[in-house]
């Protein structure tokens, strides 16, 4: 019989454990917790080397045993605390954690992990000042310092989280995650070149960040730099259908597929898994709220409307006058502003707007989920989707027992916590609806919303903006990040087709007008007939819009806001009809406006339509005129008419619900 001695094979698992092979070291622990058992110790390493194999139930018994041992060993606590946060056993796990604390209270990774659950419920101030702790108890606990940053972020403190990650790269400069993380809040703050310094570092460093790729790709497309967008943009879909197909979370936000050509099936695979993602952070505070539903009240129907940008933001441009119209006699509006954001004098619009407002700026995620809760709605609606600050966590709590999605996104969010999508066949024709996750309830026009704008009475000429008397002036007053190089390389063949015209852009960095105009020479085009328009009033800003002769729409990711100040200014917009939701909105659009031949099908289509119209001078102002008279006849701009098939529509998904009928999709007009 072999005579095992505690003590060397105790330090046998130890030194296995250190050059990384796990699976000798659980050889070399169970043998000296088998000659050794009550020794405490022996476990919590037994169960550091299982956790490491991703073995978390054998590790949770092993832990288990050994604090059967003895209770009083606080390491173990926290060892079994990790495993219970990992496996979604919140509530006990969080019981550890206080218990190492009350034995050892300066246990800087029981803060550390204390701090964590807190994080992961998004009560990002709990959660900092845990953080703190761990820190002021260990001044280089970098992954408390890491996460304390990643707090900051979520609590819209950026210069702070940018401080500490300074400081991180500045203790680790060959790591390159930090560096990954320090672009990422660069890129937060608008500091996009900076951002793209950081990110190339990182991925000198470490070839291998998950996430590196698709905020690097965003950065890159922010300051229109495309020498390696490309490269990058592959980087992107590989490893989204790599981790797919490991059943890995995806590292892309959904959101970010809008300025690529992944089809529609990969985009509904990762919204899928990013929804899964976001349920998963909030099993353990799900479980505890469990929110169950009381009978239907009798009287008019609550709905709510849940935002991040209730504020100056082109939502909230488009949704202002539609909850102004909203019926009020059978409806009872709720406003829900989550978010960080500064607030502004558009949310006090929207707090005079709706019956019930209230602002979660200062609010956790469990304290926002139990309000609306206790609102007792009838349909939670979304209009953020995964758009930045998105309520996809707090609609996983499902403290409504409808919810829908609308207008902010406009395409699928994979999860089941949302019963429909709202949008329009033109959107959402029969091949994308296919591909989400949602029931799709059908607008007879477009899902988009409008406000009549003020615009400015006196407008400008054209020589005060820096524009020809007598040329083509084209335009495109979309975000930079916007744009991509084949179609913009069709704007400048068209100027180069078209002796003295120009197009008219925003203007946006330095770095980013700086490219557009070196890719501009690289062509052989005057970079002088880029004209950059400075930032101005909405209502002036509409009012210059008359001064351009054709906006062309970006390809992957079309105008939507943007597309309504060129037409209520009176200019026409051209656009492709592409093959995913964030392709299709101008389509939409233009057809609710009567203006279905201006979506044509392809870059060719596209090309060819912008230069008859800018070799035809009585066609383009036959199509202003019809511009200009759609704004006050078509669909598109008739508010209330869009607020009577969206209240159809909700009494619909009502009135399904109490009758016990499944859900399913259907047009809004039909149910009217």
């Amino acid at each position: 019989m072999e005579i095992i001695d505690p003590r060397a094979a105790f330090e046998s698992g130890n030194a296995a454990l250190g050059e990384g092979r796990a699976e000798d070291a659980v050889v070399h622990y169970r043998k000296a917790m088998g000659a050794a058992p009550d020794v405490v110790e022996v476990h919590h390493n037994l169960t550091a080397a299982l956790a490491q194999l991703g073995r978390n139930d054998e590790a949770i018994g092993a832990a288990r045993l050994g604090l059967e041992q003895r209770q009083d060993y606080a390491p173990l606590h926290v060892a079994l605390a990790n495993l219970l946060s990992l496996t979604g056993e919140v509530k006990e796990a969080r019981a550890h954690y206080e218990e190492a604390l009350r034995l050892d209270h300066d246990l800087a990774v029981a803060w550390s992990g204390m701090a964590g659950i807190f994080m992961a419920e998004g009560s990002y101030e709990i959660a900092s000042e845990k953080y703190r702790k761990a820190m002021s108890i260990n001044k280089n606990d970098i992954v408390s310092m890491n996460n304390l940053a990643i707090c900051q972020m979520s609590l819209g403190r950026h210069h702070d989280a940018l401080a500490l990650y300074r400081d991180l790269v500045a203790l680790n400069p060959a790591v390159g995650s930090l560096r990954n993380n320090l672009a990422q809040v660069l890129q937060a703050l608008g500091r996009h070149d900076e951002a793209v310094a950081s990110f190339r570092r990182a991925l000198e460093l470490d070839q291998k960040i998950d996430n590196l790729a698709p905020f690097f790709m965003q950065s890159l497309m922010y300051q229109c730099a495309w020498d390696d967008l490309a490269t990058v943009k592959q980087m992107v879909l590989d490893e989204t259908h790599r981790r797919l197909a490991d059943g890995l979370a995806i590292t892309v936000q959904p959101f970010s597929l809008a300025g690529t050509d992944a089809p529609a099936d990969l985009r509904l695979a990762a919204s899928r898994s990013y929804a899964a993602h976001c349920a998963v952070a909030v099993k353990g505070l799900a479980d505890r709220l469990r929110f169950k539903y009381l009978p239907a009240r009798v009287g008019p129907l609550r709905i709510g409307y849940i935002s991040p940008d209730f504020r100056q933001h082109s939502v909230a441009t488009a949704f202002k006058d539609l909850i102004a119209r909203h019926d009020r006699e059978y409806f009872e509006w709720f406003g829900y502003a989550i978010g960080r954001e500064t607030r502004d004098h558009m949310t006090d619009y929207f707090r005079s707007q709706f019956n019930h407002f209230t602002d979660f700026n200062e609010k956790d995620l469990e304290e926002t989920a139990r309000h609306i809760h206790q609102d007792r709605l009838d349909l939670l609606v979304d209009l953020s989707g995964f758009t930045r600050h998105s309520a996809l966590e707090l609609l996983e709590l499902r403290p409504a027992p409808l919810q829908a999605h609308y207008l902010g996104y406009g395409a699928t969010l994979g999860t089941d916590c949302v019963q429909y999508l709202i949008t329009d066949a033109v959107n959402t024709p029969p091949e994308l609806a296919e591909h989400c996750a949602e029931a799709v309830i059908y607008l007879p026009d477009s899902f988009m919303a409008t406000s009549k704008p003020e615009i400015a009475a006196e407008i400008p000429d054209r020589a005060s903006q820096g524009l020809p008397e007598g040329a083509m002036v084209f335009a495109n007053f979309n975000a930079h990040y916007k744009f991509d190089p084949e179609t913009f390389d069709l704007w400048l063949d068209l100027l180069a087709a078209l002796p003295g015209s120009v197009i008219w852009l925003l203007q946006g960095s330095d770095g980013a007008m700086a490219n557009l105009r070196a890719t501009a020479t690289s062509k052989g085009i005057d970079p002088d007939r880029l004209i950059f328009a400075p930032r101005a009033p909405h209502p002036e800003h509409l009012a210059r819009q008359s001064l351009a002769d054709l906006s062309l729409d970006c390809r992957h990711h079309t105008g939507g806001v943007s597309t309504m100040d060129a037409l209520w200014s009176g200019l026409p917009v051209l656009t492709i009809a592409g093959d995913n939701q964030s392709a299709r909105t101008g389509a939409s659009i233009l057809h609710s406006a009567g203006l279905a031949d201006l979506a044509v099908g392809s870059l060719a289509e596209y090309r060819a339509k912008a230069l008859q119209l800018a070799l035809d001078p009585d066609a383009l102002a036959n199509l202003k005129a019809r511009v200009r008279a759609a704004t006050g006849t078509a669909p598109l701009f008739d508010t209330a008419r869009l607020a009577r098939h969206l209240e159809a529509a909700y009494r619909e998904i009502v009135r399904r619900h109490r009758s016990g009928e499944t859900v399913g999709s259907f047009a809004a007009h039909e149910v009217l």
